[in-house]
């Protein structure tokens, strides 16, 4: 019996080992090589088991080896650039694949209002950037990342404070009173703000609809063109962890050509018979040779880390991501911070219905220059050190390490300086530039928050209805502080003066946006024929509150706190509008060769007046693929031809919550001689029921061609666009009470033609290089002005200059009079330093022998003609180089800064002028009434430069990497200013002018460009 049993066991153990060993044989090693069309190995290839998340990738040599995969499995090997192959292994273990390139472009899906559609069918103006590389630029924002890559896309650093948004313009601007800014939509959502929520590492690209055949599905919103952002989404298979970082330095690229005083002394020896004036004298005693510019700019830096997982199956994908950014700025105080987060996460519910949800919480922390530039800098005389010595301490009577200020040499402000028996050597009443930085902190902070979510119910093959709800927050504050050192001097005017001086404000906004929208697409083919349509209905409202706070006369500088002052000032507000709309779109294609896209939207607003509450705004577009024709298809030269016309009507309501409505203000009224005042309100607008919309109708013509298998793409695109019903202030007979109403009257016309062309030049397995190059030449007219010809617009109060709108020129240009010569210095006393005279002698255009407002003449256009953007794309096995150089050309800038750095507002000035015999006197003006201050805003950037290197797969799988990549990468390595341009920033705009087109182009202490250089790592596991 014993035995029996041990010979069962012994039968039990035999039949189990041959049970296993076909278990055994259904996996093995499979090895292999992936190569290309010229035979050699491509790196970086993915090689995955069809159906699971097992896979791996080929080393530097195209070689490849997996553990454990089934005899009849399917491998799928993929790779950028090349067509996707699946390769059966039917029991084999060993496996050679060779990829075919993949021809770019035509089979690309390109984004467009509600849906997506193939670049090859595509029959209006779209730009689409991709994120390669765009994410390691060196820049705070994403639209800043943008610049040079999309033609008619012009996006300048008027602001170039850290943190600062840009100002946006797509083909030029189509509005005077009501915005040019165009609208964003972030994952199908219409924001009503910036980009500056969006992370660059996010994204998964961007498109802008420029033509009003491509913008007219999204209305009332649509006339200054849409910018659609795509984030990137989880996708199943493996989960991939990534992360990028990048950390570098900053500095200012120009610096202003200010004199110091001994080249100043040595100038004027050469012009003055060798005698210095007894202020040079008097501040050669001082042997300061401070460098404004030295404390006003310092070496900034920026530092950016962004951690994303993405994966998933079948059932739920998803994409999540966080991110910390901090950049010190250029300019002293200057920084900012920004946080985050984002989650994308989409559900297969069931066959027929799809959910999927996103949130984007983002925190942003900015600390900025409360004072202009260019007051900063011209306060800090080089003359005296900032703060008081020993040397200036015995002659201003001020204690040694105080602030020093000009005034305290002035005989009339400082009696302990009118002892001494020196001159006046003070030419500004303004407390020095480091007192005025360090005394005035003001703080932006920001929370936004965009959340989406949806439910699509998938109801036949090809017919789908979905319906999203989403939210937009925004919450907003700013504290602003003027410490009693900022703007006055205790110690030559007295504490009390002091204390009287100091400030606050507490400034509070916030924005609560919430849309729906439900959207149903059909899509089908039958036989030669396609469809693709949607229909939908959205509502979208949006609420705005802010409110501001003011306490002066604080007893300390230490406690900045509101309550710690007396309360000054208190107002808030409460701003709603509503939007509601139903739209249609229609794209059909006949045997893939002749195509027609139809739509129609037609928009509600509360903004506009009762009487003219819905606009509708239609569009048509047809294009023609000749390369499909029989007499082309196939050709091996002309590989893609296609040409399209789009004619669209598209609207801007930008313009204010109740611009249509008569409002009320506080007044006061008198009810008695014994009641006093009592509070009241007066009508302050009138209001018109028949405000509607501005409207532009926009004429498309576009050519789309491909050579050689499409490796040489050229887009062509030449438009014309008028803006007509636009929102302006209309005179008013005063028996109404009132001088002008807003009323749809005048017109604007926008023409242009843009060119992109890109050329695969190499297309090899360890070779390829791409080169893009985007152009677009621009002009605009005004048309009709409300049937006025020309408005003349003052810019400056105090320093006078003048803007032109005339009806048959661009919408705005400088306007004054032409310099005829200079204003000799002879015969003064040389002081400030590097001081000119107030005024420049001027011609006299009509020839009438005298100097009025009749020879004042246009002095050129804000408006570049041209614009372009060039980029380099080169890899060579693992290394590879990006290079995007960008310019504009034919803009003039009204650049006031030479007012304030010349020292002209000074007797010295004056006297240059008393100087003159009395027939040039009259021949004088001001210089901020000629074209002195005019200058060429023309510039050409490095805007980025990118150098990486992958790292050996085996070196980076030591470490538990799939892929590592170091670069190099840097922003505005270069900056080609125009020749006749003397400031930091031509792309530099006043914020006291940003917003208004009829005084564009003014610009005081503009913020330097900055220059960024930055090591970085890409990294996957």
């Amino acid at each position: 019996m014993k035995n029996a049993y041990k010979l069962l066991c012994l039968l039990c153990l035999i039949l189990a080992q041959l049970t296993a060993l076909p278990a055994l044989a259904q996996t093995r090693a499979v090895s292999g090589k992936v190569t290309g069309p010229d035979g050699a190995g491509i790196p970086g290839v993915t090689v995955v088991v069809k159906g699971t998340t097992q896979g791996t990738g080929t080393d530097p040599n195209g070689d490849f080896r997996l553990e454990n995969v089934p005899e009849q499995a399917t491998l799928v090997i993929s790779s950028v650039g090349f067509k996707a192959e699946e390769m059966a292994l039917n029991g084999r273990s060993t496996l050679n694949v060779k990829l075919a390139e993949e021809t770019q472009q035509l089979g690309d899906v390109v984004v467009v209002g509600y849906g997506t559609q193939q670049k090859s069918h595509l029959t209006g103006a779209v730009g689409k950037v991709t994120n390669e590389n765009l994410s390691q630029i060196p820049v705070a924002r994403p639209d800043q990342a943008l610049i040079g890559k999309l033609a008619g896309v012009q996006i300048l650093t008027t602001n170039a404070q850290a943190g600062a948004a840009p100002t946006i313009q797509v083909r030029s601007s189509a509005s005077i009173t009501a915005g040019s800014s165009p609208l964003i939509v972030v994952d199908g959502y219409p924001v009503p703000t910036d980009l500056s929520a969006i992370d660059m590492n996010d994204v998964e690209s961007i498109e802008v609809l420029k033509d009003a055949a491509s913008a007219a599905i999204y209305g009332s919103r649509g006339a200054n063109g849409v910018i659609l952002v795509t984030t990137k989404s989880g996708k199943s298979g493996k989960t991939k962890v990534s992360f990028n970082t990048y950390a570098g330095v900053q500095n200012t690229v120009k610096r202003l050509p200010l004199y110091n005083l001994d080249e100043w002394a040595a100038y004027v020896r050469s012009q003055n018979n060798d005698v210095l004036s007894p202020q040079i004298l008097t501040a050669q005693r001082f042997n300061a040779n401070t460098d404004a510019q030295d404390i006003v700019f310092r070496t900034g830096n920026m530092q950016s880390y962004q951690l994303n997982v993405q994966g998933g199956s079948d059932a739920a994908k998803f994409f999540v991501s966080g991110s910390y950014l901090k950049n010190k700025g250029v300019v002293l105080n200057n920084d900012y911070t920004k946080y985050n987060v984002r989650a994308n996460v989409d559900f297969k519910l069931s066959k027929n219905f799809d959910a999927g949800i996103s949130i984007n919480p983002s925190y942003a922390d900015q600390n900025e220059l409360a004072v202009s530039l260019h007051d900063a800098i011209r306060s800090i005389p080089n003359w005296i050190p900032v703060y008081t010595d020993a040397a200036t301490a015995a002659v201003t009577g001020k204690p040694v390490g105080s602030y020093l200020h000009q005034r305290d040499f002035d005989i009339t402000r400082n009696p302990f300086y009118a002892t001494t028996g020196l001159p006046t050597i003070s030419t500004s009443g303004d407390n020095n530039g480091l007192a005025q930085i360090n005394g005035q902190p003001a703080r932006n902070t920001e929370l936004r928050t965009i959340s989406n979510g949806y439910v699509k119910w998938n109801i036949t093959p090809g017919l789908s209805f979905r319906s999203s709800l989403g939210f937009f927050t925004r919450n907003y504050e700013r504290t602003y502080f003027q410490s009693s050192y900022a703007k006055t001097d205790a110690y030559t005017q007295g504490d009390a003066v002091a204390r009287a001086a100091t400030r606050a404000t507490l400034s509070t906004n916030s924005v609560l946006d919430v849309l729906n929208e439900n959207i149903a697409s059909y899509k089908r083919d039958i036989g030669l024929h396609s469809f693709d349509a949607i229909a939908g209905y959205t509502v979208q409202g949006t609420q705005y509150k802010s409110a501001n706070e003011e306490a002066t006369n604080f007893a300390t500088d230490n406690i900045q706190t509101l309550n710690a002052g007396t309360a000054s000032a208190v107002s808030s507000s409460k701003e709603e509008n509503r939007l509601q709309s139903f739209l249609f779109r229609v794209n059909y294609a006949y045997k893939e060769t002749y195509l027609l896209s139809l739509g129609s939207r037609w928009d509600g607003s509360t903004r506009f007046g009762a009487n003219n509450r819905w606009g509708y705004f239609p569009s048509a577009s047809v294009g023609v693929r000749v390369s499909e024709m029989p007499f082309l298809k196939g050709n091996p030269t002309l590989s893609e031809l296609k040409v399209r016309a789009s004619f669209g009507a598209t609207g801007n309501n930008n313009i204010g919550n109740y611009s249509s409505r008569a409002l009320v203000a506080p007044a006061g009224a008198v009810l008695g001689a014994s009641e006093g005042v009592t509070p009241a309100f007066n009508v302050s607008t009138y209001g018109n029921p028949n405000l509607g919309w501005e409207r532009t109708l926009s004429l498309n013509a576009g050519l789309d061609l491909g050579f050689f298998d499409n490796r040489l793409r050229l887009t062509v695109d030449a438009y014309e666009s008028t803006t007509d019903k636009l929102l302006l202030n209309v005179p008013i007979s005063s028996v109404t009470g009132f001088d002008s109403y807003l009323a749809n009257q005048g017109k604007i016309r926008n023409r242009g033609l843009e060119l992109e062309a890109t050329g695969r030049i190499i297309q090899s397995t360890n070779v390829n290089w791409t080169l893009t190059g985007v152009a677009a030449f621009t002009r605009n007219e005004l048309v009709d002005l409300g049937g006025a010809q020309q408005l003349i617009s003052t810019g400056d109060p105090k320093r006078n200059n003048f803007f032109l709108a005339q009806v048959g020129q661009p919408l705005v240009q400088f306007y004054g009079y032409q310099t005829d010569r200079q204003v000799p210095m002879t015969g003064t006393n040389y002081w400030p330093i590097g001081v000119a005279a107030e005024r420049v002698i001027v011609k006299d255009l009509n020839g009438d022998g005298k100097i009025d407002a009749n020879d004042r003449t246009a002095l050129g256009s804000p408006y570049p003609t041209f614009t372009w953007g060039l980029t380099n794309t080169l890899r060579v096995g693992p290394a590879d180089l990006s290079v995007v150089l960008q310019g504009s050309h034919g803009a003039k800038i009204f650049n006031i800064d030479p007012h304030y750095y010349e020292g002209q507002f000074t007797a010295t000035g004056s006297t240059a002028y008393l100087n003159l015999s009395p027939a040039d006197q009259a021949f004088t003006r001001i210089k901020s009434e000629t074209d002195y201050e005019v200058q060429d805003a023309s510039y050409v950037a490095l805007r980025s430069l990118n150098l990486g290197y992958a790292v050996p797969k085996s070196f980076g799988q030591k470490a538990g990497l799939s892929n590592l990549r170091v670069y190099v990468t840097t922003a505005n390595l270069f900056y080609i200013m125009a020749k006749g341009y003397t400031s930091l920033n031509p792309e530099g705009i006043s914020a006291d002018f940003a917003n208004d087109p009829l005084r564009k182009g003014w610009q005081k202490g503009a913020y330097p460009v900055a220059r960024t250089i930055a090591l970085g790592i890409n990294a996957e596991f």
